[in-house]
């Protein structure tokens, strides 16, 4: 718009001067309320307030995959190693012969314990019928005695020759029992010489070779179960009460998810952490062991609110967020409101919100308080 100002006339400088005031104010005028016009005419999207009386909160707690079990192998006696028949990395069935100790000298025990029951058991056969004989004897003159056919004397040597029968037959049995014992304690000796695996698994680990000297308790391979994968995840306590014993969950590693079935739950706090080891059973047998795998959970929290986008929220003082509202006169008002929770680009929120009322949720950044603006449909 083009203004010309007229030109002074001669002797009316300050009737000009009045003149030229009102143009200015006339302009300035014409400027706000086209302003205002534009602010009238700006759309805003909105949605209506949902209030909700609890709301669902996702959490995710990490940990790790770890093997239902893992030993540490090794033989229950000393000696030099014969041969290790297993390598890092492989997979071994329940009762495979794993490794085995130079047997000669608890061979040579075995076959002299075997012997010495040998014996004993001879000396237990021969006992056994020369006692039989001493107790047939010893009733024949038990019978002769009491005939009279036999002295007193006579019936007493045969009565303590069978009691000393009876006594040398219980220390054959006893040699033989000695002897057992010694050639079972053999045949433990020789079968401990080998190691053998106690589940299925895969061999993490081969610590020795062939000739190496091995004392009692040494780690010589270290086996993991790979067919059963535990989730160690550690959990606040204040989970533990919505845990129930064997629940089914989703524990995620790499973005994807498999179910899970709740085993235990540690009594003790980890130290470190503060938080409680809750282990869980996985089907899948694909995660790697000592892999960071994620406690998928989700708990119903009962605290009144509202659901907003994130785009409706506006920063405040002491804590607190601003949303814009839109009364029934198309005027945009604040509320403050307090984040309970968010969650994929939402915030759960209470606050001086009304159920029902128009939040405006988007292009917030843009608008003031006791703006006009034109509603849309809810965004």
């Amino acid at each position: 718009m083009r203004i010309r100002f007229p030109h002074p006339p001669q002797g009316s400088v300050w009737g000009y001067l009045l003149r030229l005031i009102g143009l200015f104010v006339i302009v300035e005028l014409t400027l706000i309320c086209a302003i205002a016009a534009a602010a009238a005419a700006t759309p805003v999207a909105y949605l209506s307030a949902d209030h909700q009386e609890s709301y669902v909160a996702a959490r995710t707690y990490a940990g790790r995959a770890v093997p239902a079990r893992a030993s540490e192998l090794g033989f229950k006696q000393s000696g030099e190693i014969h041969s290790v028949l297993v390598d890092s990395g492989d997979q071994v069935q329940a009762g495979d012969l794993l490794a085995q100790l130079d047997t000669a000298s608890v061979t040579a025990l075995l076959q002299q314990a075997r012997a010495d029951v040998s014996l004993a058991a001879a000396n237990l056969n021969a006992l056994d019928a020369e006692t039989e004989l001493a107790r047939q004897t010893e009733a024949r003159f038990a019978r002769l005695r009491k005939s009279g056919h036999a002295s007193a004397q006579v019936y007493d040597e045969q009565r303590l020759a069978l009691r000393a029968k009876l006594a040398q037959r219980n220390v054959a049995q006893a040699s033989l029992l000695r002897a057992e014992a010694a050639r079972q304690a053999a045949e433990v000796a020789l079968r401990e010489a080998h190691l053998y695996a106690p589940f299925a698994g895969t061999v993490q680990a081969r610590y020795v070779d062939e000739g190496a000297q091995s004392r009692a308790g040494d780690s010589v391979i270290r086996l993991v179960e790979t067919g059963r994968i535990e989730a160690h995840i550690g959990i606040p306590e204040v989970l533990l009460t919505e845990l129930a014993p064997r629940s089914t969950h989703q524990v995620r590693w790499e973005g994807v998810s498999h179910p899970a079935q709740l085993k235990a739950v540690l009594p003790e706090v980890d130290a470190s952490s503060r938080t409680l080891t809750a282990i869980f059973d996985l089907e899948a047998v694909d995660i790697p062991l000592g892999a960071v795998v994620e406690l998928e959970f989700s708990s119903r929290i009962d605290t009144p609110g509202y659901w907003l986008p994130l785009t409706a929220l506006t920063e405040s003082d002491r804590g607190l967020w601003g949303i814009y509202v839109i009364n029934e006169d198309s005027t945009v008002e604040r509320r403050l409101v307090e984040v309970i929770h968010t969650e994929d680009g939402a915030a759960y929120v209470r606050g001086t919100l009304n159920p029902g009322e128009r939040v405006i949720s988007t292009g917030v950044q843009r608008l003031v308080p006791g703006q006009q603006v034109q509603p849309t449909l809810p965004g």
